[in-house]
C-alpha cells in the first residue's frame, strides 16, 4: 500500500501553519476563527464557496488572487464541513503543543484566542515563517484581514456563509 503524506493530516505542519497565521495579521485571533482561516489556508479552493454576499468587494478581491475554483483542481476535493471537522483533531494537537513549548500565551489559549507569548518564537523558526508569510502575503492577507470584515458566528457569519454552521465547532 502506498501512503502518500498530506499537511491536513500532519500536526506539525499544521502547527507552522498556525503560526502563520498568527504572524500574518495584527488583529486578535479567535481560536474559532484561526481553525477555520487554516482550513482556507490549507485548501484555498474552498474560498470560492464562501457566500459573499453584502461583501462584493471581497469577492473582486478574491479574483485577484487568481485562486483555482475546486472545479479546476486536479484533486477531487471532499466537502468542506468533512475536511473542517477532520481538521479540527491536528489543529487541537497543534494548538496544544504550541502553548506547551510556551510558543503561544497559556493565559489566551484558556480564553479561546492565540497571542504569542513573551517568549515567541525561535529565532530561526520565525526567519522561515517570516519567508512564508512574504511569499504567500496576498493570500494570507486576504484570509486574516478581509475575511475578519466578516463576523464568525451569527446568521450573517462566516460559518454560516462557509456552510459551516452545522458541520461542527471547534471544541
Amino acid at each position: 500500500m502506498i501512503r502518500i503524506w498530506h499537511p491536513m493530516r500532519d500536526p506539525h505542519h499544521c502547527s507552522f501553519r498556525m503560526m502563520a497565521l498568527r504572524m500574518a495579521t495584527t488583529r486578535q485571533l479567535s481560536v474559532p476563527r484561526a481553525s477555520l482561516l487554516d482550513t482556507f489556508l490549507l485548501f484555498p479552493e474552498y474560498l470560492h464557496e464562501i457566500q459573499y454576499k453584502g461583501f462584493g468587494s471581497l469577492r473582486s478581491s478574491l479574483r485577484d488572487l487568481e485562486v483555482p475554483k475546486p472545479s479546476d483542481s486536479f484533486v477531487s476535493l471532499p466537502d468542506i464541513r468533512t475536511v473542517f471537522r477532520e481538521l479540527q483533531v491536528f489543529q487541537k494537537a497543534s494548538l496544544r503543543q504550541l502553548v506547551a513549548k510556551n510558543i503561544l500565551s497559556a493565559e489566551a489559549f484558556k480564553e479561546g484566542n492565540l497571542t504569542l507569548s513573551s517568549k515567541g518564537i525561535p529565532d530561526e523558526l520565525r526567519q522561515v515563517l517570516q519567508a512564508f508569510v512574504s511569499e504567500n502575503s496576498r493570500q494570507l492577507s486576504f484570509i486574516t484581514d478581509d475575511l475578519s470584515a466578516i463576523p464568525l458566528d451569527g446568521p450573517t457569519g462566516l460559518l454560516r456563509r462557509a456552510n459551516l454552521e452545522m458541520g461542527g465547532r471547534f471544541r
